[in-house]
């Protein structure tokens, strides 16, 4: 749906605003806001809130609802589209385009940690061509059912400045090889190893779920400038489904996991992470209008994750950085010590 030029105008005219996991907190004000951002009555004067043929919602930042229509399928349309909206805003008087006055408290993004980095991460289930290779899928790959995600779907995984330098030997020679950090592994696994594409976000995986693992880094190349480094392993991920219907269904991700991690000695800092991730995986996954359904060992959905490096997350002010992950700001947001360090989370509910 989302054409350069559909895109340029977004970013360029509009603000982007999702309502994030908190609205499922008891918080009168943040239901407020999503009521009338999603699913408020319009009034007589305004429009009904809905870009027509997208799941867009319009509204001005003083509250009135806006409204638009492509047509539903013509990718070509979105951008002159979002263009009558933006021209049917203008027109607007200046009290209905802008709150007179804004209450609340400014909340930004967190930044990262300090002297760390930022993983974008993206997975997507794969296809097998007639002759064996992977490809994007086809609802025929799933027995006619496809994922509901129309793409790949993104997350992230912030490293601390000190996992980040255990990374780098002290002393890198060409072929060199040391295993990276239990603690980090899992995180890598347990919190960069979801899929959000399969929509399954209510059953991620547990303390325990980690089977069997290993990943290490080989050193490549050393010069003056960089040093260059291959990280590679694999690891079995096992833990229950968490849809009802699917209780007692586990589920199971064998993956190898292969890449490149490029140290700039100049600037002491890791400037490229380039790593994918491909396995097999079995349990519950959500295929659209007919809902859950289970992968069998049988017939297991070829799974793919790509890693890199995320450029802008210690660049972009506050109010543009982007949030953290599901992981990260919800299922741990009252005990970030476990996403930081998941052996104290397996401690803890071994107790």
């Amino acid at each position: 749906m989302y054409t350069d030029e559909a895109l340029r105008v977004l970013n360029e005219k509009f603000v982007g605003f999702a309502p994030g996991w908190y609205i499922n907190d008891d918080d009168p004000v943040y239901k407020a806001a999503w009521k009338r951002f999603y699913v408020a009555k319009p009034e007589p004067d305004e429009g009904d809130g809905w870009l027509q043929g997208t799941q867009l919602v319009l509204m001005t930042s003083s509250g009135r609802l806006l409204s638009g229509s492509m047509k539903y399928g013509d990718r070509k349309s979105l951008a002159d589209a979002l263009k009558k909206v933006l021209a049917t805003y203008a027109m607007l008087p200046e009290n209905q385009r802008r709150p007179v006055a804004v209450e609340g408290e400014v909340k930004p993004q967190p930044p990262p940690p300090e002297g760390g980095l930022v993983l974008t991460i993206y997975d997507r289930p794969l296809g097998r061509s007639p002759e064996g290779t992977y490809r994007l899928p086809t609802g025929d790959d799933f027995g006619g059912l496809r994922t509901e995600a129309p793409g790949g779907q993104r997350s992230s995984l912030w490293l601390s400045a000190e996992e980040c330098q255990s990374l780098v030997p002290e002393n890198p020679r060409a072929g060199q090889t040391i295993p990276v950090g239990s603690k980090l592994a899992k995180r890598i696994w347990l919190y960069g190893l979801v899929p959000q594409t399969l929509w399954v976000v209510e059953g991620t995986w547990s303390h325990d779920s980690v089977r069997d693992g290993k990943l290490q880094l080989t050193v490549e190349e050393v010069s003056p400038k960089q040093v260059r480094m291959r990280i590679y392993g694999d690891v079995l991920l096992v833990g229950m489904s968490g849809h009802e219907g699917f209780r007692d269904l586990e589920k199971r991700y064998d993956s190898r996991l292969e890449g490149e991690i490029v140290y700039d000695r100049a600037a002491k800092r890791i400037t490229k992470w380039n790593m994918a991730a491909l396995g097999n995986y079995t349990g519950e996954w959500f295929a659209g209008q007919v809902r859950w359904q289970a992968a069998k060992p049988s017939a297991p959905l070829p799974l793919a994750f790509a890693f890199e490096l995320d450029e802008t997350a210690y660049l972009l002010p506050p109010e543009r950085r982007r949030p953290r992950s599901f992981i990260h700001a919800y299922v741990f947001r009252e005990r970030e010590q476990y996403y930081w360090d998941p052996e104290k989370w397996e401690a803890e509910a071994k107790k």
